[in-house]
């Protein structure tokens, strides 16, 4: 073996730079320490974090791994996982909220038809309806339940969110209902992240905020706003439902006109009189329906819209029709005028928003849309990114010579 004379002040340096090197490496481990405890979630035995998301309530969740097991605390979550993976919309899904079959069931048929898997799904209840328990999701072994900012208000409430801490339950929030627009492509963000799909979820977002942008841009330089009743879940209830400064509302006032819920309620969602309605006269009604909306338990109230995968044009306009049977309503000018019109209640709460977005700007400004064709588009929308065929009738006005 050869030896070599290494001088002694050679030696004394080498070991005062071990020493630094050792004492810079326990204050960064301790540094990590302190980041990682700052931040929801865990992470691994080393100290590294696998993927760190920002949801839309503005919280980071880190994780060790890549999540498998998810939890969509709201069913319609699959509108997002269809659009992000068409080809296994439900890959590490492994539950979800009962609410896709309450409210959406024309999408849910043809969901199920093209995903087999889907009927084996378990569902773990409502939690905007307060009756999922933490051992509900407990049992699915989750390493995340998304949840909507909705699902986050009551959850603070009831102390639901406090129990699913203590239970080590990780979670995050999306929204495609409070504010649209602005939490549509961060809710498409989160989605991707968590499912492995973020150069999806930037094509999707790419595209979505296009079509908004353009649409915004040219409503702007439209000139008037035509005031706008948004009447929600037509028939589901009494006269009249609507909205203030969130979902369809927003829509209306990016396509160009004024929601007439944003001067008259006083908080997020209310009823107007017939009487109010009248009194007001809305340049254009919209109202939303599905195959959900009448309530069978309530036969003297209005007839619900017939709308979504299932309806057939002629049912949509006659269900329609029905509204205005309402006390006083033929007085109204928005059905004189055709401008009386009818959308899919499930644009509400989706990223296919956009759709409605689009419908409403051709509705209060034909000129400056002309070009526009939002049933067409909303069709192409399905070949190109859903695993459903597109069907159905989504959006229709009322004839006005029929009135």
């Amino acid at each position: 073996m050869t030896h070599f004379n290494v001088p002694k002040y050679s030696v004394r340096i080498a070991a005062a730079t071990l020493a630094m090197l050792a004492s810079a490496t326990a204050l960064s481990a301790c540094s990590n320490s302190e980041d990682t405890s700052a931040s929801t979630g865990s992470t691994g035995a080393a100290g590294d974090t696998a993927l760190a998301i920002t949801d839309v309530a503005g919280r980071e969740v880190t994780f060790d791994k890549q999540p498998e097991r998810i939890v969509l605390g709201e069913g319609r979550g699959v509108f997002a996982t269809s659009i992000l993976n068409r080809e296994d919309p439900l890959e590490h899904v492994v539950a979800l909220g009962k609410d896709l079959h309450e409210a959406a069931p024309s999408f849910e048929s043809k969901f199920a038809e093209t995903n087999a898997a889907y009927k084996d799904l378990p569902t773990i209840g409502n939690i905007a309806k307060g009756d999922v328990t933490v051992e509900n999701l407990l049992a699915q072994k989750p390493d995340v339940v998304v949840m909507t900012l909705d699902h986050k208000k009551g959850a603070e409430k009831t102390g639901f969110l406090d129990k699913m801490d203590q239970a080590g339950l990780k979670y995050v929030f999306t929204d495609f209902r409070q504010k649209p627009l602005e939490n549509t492509p961060k809710s498409m963000e989160v989605f991707g992240q968590l499912l492995g799909q973020e150069d999806k979820a930037a094509e999707f977002n790419k595209f979505y905020t296009g079509k908004v942008d353009d649409i915004k841009s040219r409503a702007e330089k439209a000139g008037n706003k035509p005031r706008t009743l948004v009447w929600r879940a037509a028939g589901l209830k009494d006269c009249c439902s609507t909205v203030k400064d969130s979902n369809l509302g927003d829509l209306v006032n990016a396509a160009g006109g004024e929601n007439l819920g944003d001067s008259l309620l006083d908080t997020e969602s209310g009823d107007l009189t017939a009487e109010k309605v009248l009194a007001e006269q809305p340049e254009h009604i919209i109202a939303t329906g599905g195959a959900w909306a009448k309530n069978p338990e309530k036969p003297e109230v209005l007839p619900h819209v017939e709308m979504g995968y299932a309806a057939k044009e002629e049912k949509a306009q006659e269900t329609l029709e029905g509204l205005l049977k309402t006390p006083g309503f033929d007085q109204l000018e928005a059905p004189k005028e055709g401008n009386f019109h009818a959308v899919y209640h499930q644009f509400y709460d989706s990223p296919f928003n956009v759709f409605a977005l689009e419908q409403f700007a051709v509705w209060m400004h034909p000129e400056t849309f002309k070009d526009l064709d939002p049933e067409k588009d909303f069709a192409d929308f399905h070949d190109k990114w859903l695993p459903i065929d597109y069907s159905g009738v989504f959006f229709t006005t009322k004839d006005a010579h029929k009135h």
